[in-house]
């Protein structure tokens, strides 16, 4: 067996990762907490009541992760064994459609290891095997649109935009990179103006193709065209209100809000969005935060510039995480801090298609500098961080190379 892995270098990586995710779900660990409550939807699903919580019909979550989970619940006691085996194949997954598209856009084998490796062993994103949120398949899907666009042609464009529909239906944030990437995909890079327009065009139609069967039954079961969820004001204001303000933004240094304080705003927003129905309770919040910005201007910029470092942090915070563990990180995100800036500045990094994954960090960036975030918010983008970080130092005509074999600029192909 050895002997094959040696063989197939890219196969001993899956390995590693499927070991690497067993060891943080091994026995004795307090796996698949379900702070999202996903599970109680995804029963909701296989009792054939629909997307419903506390037995009301929702949009309050997005509807792919629960209808993954629909295998798990139906193994009934042994559904941690199914979410499990499903995680394991995410993760697997993730690390197989990395070294695709890292080997695709141009990267030499040995560079496409080496992204592969990244995203197998990244701390942050194999620790989220553990728990029952969207991270483990919003990093799949993310790793899947590169693997797509990397194709390049009609084909690659068609593929990216399956890929990237599904990921704003498991993690709708995500779709700050889809349009970020609709608009690269215009600029002067390979291919003639009709070129660019037609798979940008291809692209951003088939995203909107994959999310339309969500907002018409949102249309038909809440009365509203929601295309994401009803989520998002919740979010904004979870890291905006005048309590986070007053006892994080204003508080100690490194301090964690949770805990009562936390608590009482959440009764609070409960009480003042009462009678409210969901569409009407996610404006609500978002324009209570959008006065709180027009008046506290200057705190919204600190609590955003707060936020940007949560988000890109090397190491999580010593409130929560013990220091072996916080080292660790450390250890490991510093020098791949160091390789991505270094892969960002690099020409390809803003040339088609590689300019996909550059989106990916600056779209989840900008959404996360106004809404909740913390360290775990970004392992949905390590995919795209693993490709650029493992181009670091690269020659640029290596990946012209790439683009060369995989068609850029030629519609008709695919």
């Amino acid at each position: 067996m050895f002997s094959r892995l040696r063989r197939h270098p890219v196969a001993a990586i899956v390995v590693l990762s499927i070991v690497l995710r067993v060891a943080v779900l091994a026995p004795g660990r307090r796996a698949f907490e379900d702070p999202d409550n996903y599970l109680p939807m995804a029963r909701s699903l296989v009792s054939g009541k629909g997307f419903t919580l506390a037995g009301r019909l929702t949009a309050y979550r997005p509807p792919l992760y629960p209808l993954l989970l629909i295998p798990a619940v139906e193994l009934g006691r042994w559904a941690p064994w199914g979410i499990g085996a499903l995680h394991l194949g995410l993760g697997a997954g993730t690390v197989a459609m990395t070294a695709a598209a890292a080997n695709r856009l141009g990267l030499s084998q040995r560079r496409a290891l080496i992204a592969a490796t990244i995203a197998a062993c990244d701390p942050v994103l194999v620790w989220q095997a553990r728990s029952v949120m969207t991270e483990t398949p919003a990093a799949f899907l993310v790793a899947a649109m590169l693997a797509g666009l990397s194709i390049g042609g009609r084909r690659g464009a068609i593929l990216g935009g399956i890929a990237s529909g599904l990921a704003g239906l498991c993690r709708p944030s995500l779709l700050a990179a889809s349009t970020l990437t609709i608009a690269a995909g215009l600029v002067p890079t390979p291919g003639r103006w009709r070129e660019r327009l037609t798979r940008s065009t291809i692209f951003a139609t088939t995203t909107a193709i994959v999310l339309l069967p969500w907002m018409i039954r949102n249309l038909v079961a809440i009365g509203e065209p929601i295309w994401t969820t009803t989520h998002g004001g919740y979010t904004l204001a979870l890291a905006n209100n005048e309590v986070y303000y007053r006892e994080i933004l204003d508080g100690p240094p490194g301090r964690v809000w949770t805990g009562e304080d936390q608590w009482h705003w959440w009764d609070s927003v409960t009480r003042e969005t009462a009678g409210l129905t969901e569409p009407e309770a996610d404006r609500f919040l978002r324009n209570q935060v959008l006065d709180l910005a027009r008046r506290r201007p200057f705190d919204f910029v600190r609590a955003s510039i707060a936020r940007l470092g949560r988000f890109w942090a090397v190491a999580p915070s010593e409130a929560v995480y013990p220091r072996p563990a916080r080292l660790a990180t450390m250890i490991w995100t510093v020098p791949l801090w160091t390789a991505l800036a270094l892969g960002v500045l690099r020409r390809p990094a803003w040339s088609w298609p590689t300019i996909a994954a550059t989106m990916a960090l600056l779209g989840l960036t900008i959404v996360h500098l106004a809404f909740w975030t913390d360290l775990r918010m970004r392992a949905p983008i390590v995919p795209a961080i693993a490709i650029l970080a493992a181009g670091a130092g690269s020659r640029s005509d290596e990946n012209r190379r790439g683009c060369d074999q995989v068609g850029l600029g030629r519609m008709g192909s695919g």
